[in-house]
This record gives structure tokens, C-alpha cells and sequence, in this order.
């Protein structure tokens, strides 16, 4: 006979009761269920993020397993520790459930004309999951947000007593439960904008690692997919060094050609209330372990709220993409934005196959991309080597499907120069889809080693009049562009910030037109601009 530990929740007894009776199936082995209460069992006042830490729902299981009183215990993967004691073992992965958020609404809050999600403004939504609040209120803040505490058929019966308009559950918990929501709707909430906690909708069976027969017959129920999924999920939480209440969404599918992997990391809705930021990858490969490391690496220097009481006003383009803003929210900076220019699309603009021939192409930033690929078929460019000025840059263009190389060290049009002359060059030159106002730096830098170069306006920028540029002593002002330095000096401003210039081309415009520079970040990452800001605050 086994002994399964279980929490005493409805959801937790039936998961138990499950892996039990198909480990009896397949095994003809008896069990006995002993329940036992756990701390997040006991506080059922406070919302999970205040009481949360390591093993809020595990710690007491666990022990009851290094002590002998059990043998085994059936735990909701995603509230399993990413760090596990060493006398302790996952002895099976069953296959994993429905991995989905969804949401459990009452119809008379129903608004079909609400954008993503179909409820009326200043509908009451109960979640406690500061990953769950921050992705619905990417694009609803006019809900309103409340804590909710109890097993989901409690929580499901606050919907029907219209204590809440709705609340999130994830979806393994209803359908294990066979809960009936009597007259309540049900929508899933779709992975791209609300990916599900790492693990949700796995079971993991925890055994004590010497045990070898009970680990032997809990193989029986191992789903190997499955916990390699789950698993790569849990590693992206372990290699950030994250727990359960990280606000880190992240779900791996496997399909005919790999992995593929979908992670939100969201800024923490409690830190700054009406800040809404959220960043989102997607992934694909043979290894979903090799596209955690990936994937981890990317937002490792974003964790832990880095920069909580920094505060920061970035100059940027009106309409231009927000990813860095999110980035510096997300590691804890109190961030506004101003536009003081804006981005205006030079008219009829053509690229002959002709124009294309025999050349590489070299882009300075992001945005020559989208209006190059927007009038430029990526087959057509893929035949010559492309050039990139920095990290941003060659991700807008690989998410074209197009490959490119970037300096690897430094970045803007004087690095992207380096580059270039270091590598192998079709004879018909460089293609330079650019600014009408480009800084010339990139085509001075190859003019003595006389590389022909064919500049491409495809856009300029144009101030904006009349925009004050809010500063206060001990803040940051982020110069992003050229053309942000010179909206900077044209506009009504006080000069009482820090400055502080994205890249080296930046930086020279600055110095060129006299507007002071405290700091420059080496490379347009939020990696490289989280770093200068520590280290400048810190000086």
C-alpha cells in the first residue's frame, strides 16, 4: 500500500484521488489518502503575494515525507518550489491538463464590445495573481482589480452571489473538479497576451529519492512530453531566480517541427498602481531547455525590481513601440513618456529588384525596418548579407524571417561601420534604408575604405510644438534618438534632470549641440540602460 499526502481542498483530494486510482490501474498497488493542512491552507485572509514565498503550499507535505508518515504527495506543479531538497524526487509527471487561465463571469456583466475580454466597465474582478491582474489590465484598466482567497468552488460561488463580477481560475482546476457553473460563463484566456503561470495544468508526485519502489511504481505514470514541457516552464522561473508570485507567464507546445515556447513577464500591478508594462517572447527550437537559458537570459537583468524608486521620462517619437518603457517599469522605475517629434513616412518611395541586386543591406534602427519591409517582400533580401545596427534593430528584422549580424560590441552606425568592414561584401555595395535626417556617421566611417553606400530615406521626423519636458532634480531624462536631442533643444524645458543618451551616436549629438550627458548606455538594451542607471545613481 501507498500513503498519498494531500492538501484538504476539493481540487487537491481529487487530484490525489486520480493519480492514485490510475497508479492502482496500472500497477494494482493499494493507497490510502492522509490529508494535511498547509500554510497557505491556514491564511485565508491575506492575498497569496503577501503571504507567498517558498513552499506556501508544499512545506508541510514535504515534511510529512522526509519523516515516513507518507509516501508520496500529489502537488499542483506550479506551486512546487523550483528549487527541490535533495532528499525529495519528482517520481512522476502524469499527462498534463488543460494549461489555460480562464475566466468565470456572470452574464449580467457581460459587454461583447469589451475590448479582449467581454465585460462592462467597472466590472469587479477577483484574482489575486499579480501575473493575472497585470495581464488583463494591459488592455482593460477600467475594471476594477480585488484579491480573492478561497478554493476555486468558493470563489466560483462569490461569482454567483455577485460578490465579484468574475474571477480567473486556471482551467485544469474546473475541469478536474467537473465543477457546473449553473448559468456563469466560461472564456479561456488565449496564451499570447496571458500566457499561464509556468507548470499550470501538471501534477507533480513527489516521493523521497531512497524510496526506490515506490519511485519505481510511480514511472508507471510518467508523461515524459509533459514534463519536459512543464519543466522548461519551471526553468525560466529557476534560472531567473523567481518564485510562485514572480509575475512571469510561460507555456512550451510541442508540434511536428520542435518547441515552441510563449513567456509575458508583466511589471508587479503593486508597485506602481495604473502603470500597466508588460514584455513577451516567443520561442521555437529542438530543446525547450536550451530556449529557457535563451529566454531567461533576455530578462535576467529585469528581475527583482532593480530600479524601484528610480525615476526616468524617456524622449521618444509619438506612435513608436513602448518596449523599452515596459522594460524599465518591469525592473521598478517609476516611468512617463514624452513624444516631442514625430514619425512621418516619406511619400512614394519604391525599391526596384534592380536597386536590390548584388548588395548587402544595412539598418540603423528599428523603425528603417518596418517601413523598408513595408514596401520590400522579405524573399526579396534574403539572397545578400544584412546588416544591423544593434539588438533591437536585428530583432525586428529576424522577426521578418530574415537572418542579419550585428556588432558585438557596441552599437549605432559607427559599430555597425566596424562590422561591416570586417565582413565579406557583395560588389554592388550597401543598400541604407535610413532617415531623411540621418546622422552621417555610418556612411563617413566606410567613405575611406571607399564601400559604396546607397542611402535610402525612407522617413523623417518632424517636432511637435509646444511640449514641455517635465524635469525634476534627481530624475532621468532618456534621450532614445538624434532627432529626440534636437526636438530636446527646439522645446521649452528647465534642464534640472540627469541626462542620460541610448548609444554612442546619441551621445555625440548631444555633446555637438551642447545639451549636457551624465551617462551613456553602450548598447540600445534595457540590459545595458538598467546598468548605467545603477551605476550612475550609484555615483
Amino acid at each position: 500500500m501507498i500513503v498519498f499526502g494531500s492538501r484538504g481542498s476539493d481540487l487537491a483530494l481529487t487530484q490525489t484521488r486520480a493519480v492514485a486510482t490510475a497508479l492502482r490501474a496500472a500497477t494494482g498497488e493499494e493507497f490510502r489518502v492522509e490529508v494535511i493542512e498547509t500554510r497557505g491552507d491556514r491564511d485565508l485572509d491575506r492575498p497569496l503575494p503577501t503571504i507567498g514565498g517558498k513552499g506556501l503550499f508544499t512545506a508541510e507535505l514535504e515534511a510529512a515525507l522526509l519523516g515516513g508518515r507518507i509516501d508520496a504527495a500529489v502537488h499542483s506543479m506550479k506551486d512546487l518550489p523550483v528549487e527541490l531538497r535533495e532528499e525529495l524526487v519528482i517520481g512522476a509527471v502524469p499527462a498534463r491538463a488543460a494549461h489555460e487561465d480562464v475566466l468565470v463571469y456572470d452574464p449580467a456583466v457581460e459587454d461583447q464590445g469589451g475590448a479582449f475580454v467581454p465585460l462592462r466597465a467597472g466590472c469587479r474582478v477577483g484574482t489575486s495573481s499579480h501575473r493575472r491582474r497585470a495581464a488583463l489590465a494591459l488592455h482593460r484598466k477600467d475594471l476594477e482589480y480585488a484579491d480573492v482567497r478561497g478554493n476555486v468552488p468558493t470563489r466560483v460561488a462569490k461569482v454567483r452571489r455577485g460578490e465579484y463580477g468574475a474571477v480567473v481560475l486556471a482551467a485544469a482546476g474546473l475541469d478536474r473538479l467537473d465543477l457546473p457553473l449553473d448559468g456563469l460563463k466560461r472564456l479561456a484566456l488565449p496564451a499570447q497576451w496571458c500566457p499561464p503561470a509556468p507548470a499550470q495544468g501538471a501534477l507533480a508526485v513527489q516521493c523521497r529519492a531512497n524510496d526506490a519502489r515506490v519511485r519505481a511504481l510511480l514511472a508507471q505514470l510518467h508523461h515524459p512530453l509533459s514534463a519536459r514541457c512543464a519543466g522548461a516552464e519551471r526553468e525560466v522561473l529557476a534560472v531567473l531566480g523567481g518564485g510562485c508570485s514572480m509575475p512571469l507567464g510561460a507555456l512550451v507546445t510541442a508540434d511536428e517541427c520542435g518547441f515552441r515556447m510563449q513567456l509575458g513577464l508583466f511589471a508587479r500591478p503593486d508597485l506602481h498602481p495604473g502603470q500597466s508594462a508588460a514584455l513577451f517572447q516567443e520561442l521555437r527550437g529542438s530543446d525547450p531547455s536550451s530556449l529557457a537559458r535563451i529566454a531567461a537570459a533576455e530578462w535576467a537583468a529585469l528581475v527583482g525590481e532593480p530600479l524601484l524608486g528610480v525615476a526616468v521620462t524617456l524622449l521618444r517619437p509619438e506612435g513608436s513601440g513602448s518596449e523599452l518603457a515596459d522594460a524599465l517599469a518591469i525592473a521598478g522605475a517609476k516611468v512617463r513618456t514624452v513624444h516631442l517629434t514625430r514619425i512621418v513616412s516619406l511619400p512614394g518611395v519604391a525599391v526596384s529588384s534592380r536597386r536590390l541586386r548584388d548588395r548587402a543591406i544595412a539598418f540603423s534602427s528599428a523603425r528603417a525596418v518596418e517601413r523598408f519591409f513595408a514596401i520590400v517582400a522579405p524573399a526579396d533580401v534574403a539572397r545578400g548579407p544584412v546588416f544591423a545596427a544593434g539588438a533591437a534593430t536585428a530583432a525586428a528584422i529576424r522577426a521578418r524571417g530574415v537572418a542579419c549580424s550585428c556588432p558585438s560590441e557596441g552599437s549605432g552606425g559607427a559599430a555597425m561601420a566596424r562590422h561591416v568592414l570586417a565582413s565579406a561584401l557583395p560588389p554592388g555595395g550597401i543598400l541604407y534604408p535610413c532617415a531623411e535626417d540621418r546622422h552621417p556617421e555610418f556612411e563617413a566611417a566606410l567613405k575611406p575604405a571607399r564601400i559604396a553606400v546607397d542611402p535610402l530615406p525612407l522617413y523623417r521626423s518632424e517636432p511637435i510644438d509646444a511640449v514641455q519636458v517635465p524635469e525634476a532634480h534627481g530624475e532621468w531624462l532618456l534621450f532614445t534618438s538624434p532627432s529626440a536631442v534636437r526636438a530636446y533643444v527646439a522645446a521649452p524645458r528647465e534642464g534640472r534632470s540627469r541626462h542620460l543618451a541610448l548609444g554612442d551616436t546619441t551621445a555625440a549629438v548631444m555633446h555637438q549641440l551642447l545639451v549636457r550627458c551624465d551617462a551613456v548606455a553602450a548598447r540600445p538594451t534595457a540590459a545595458s540602460l538598467i546598468s548605467c542607471l545603477l551605476e550612475s545613481s550609484h555615483a
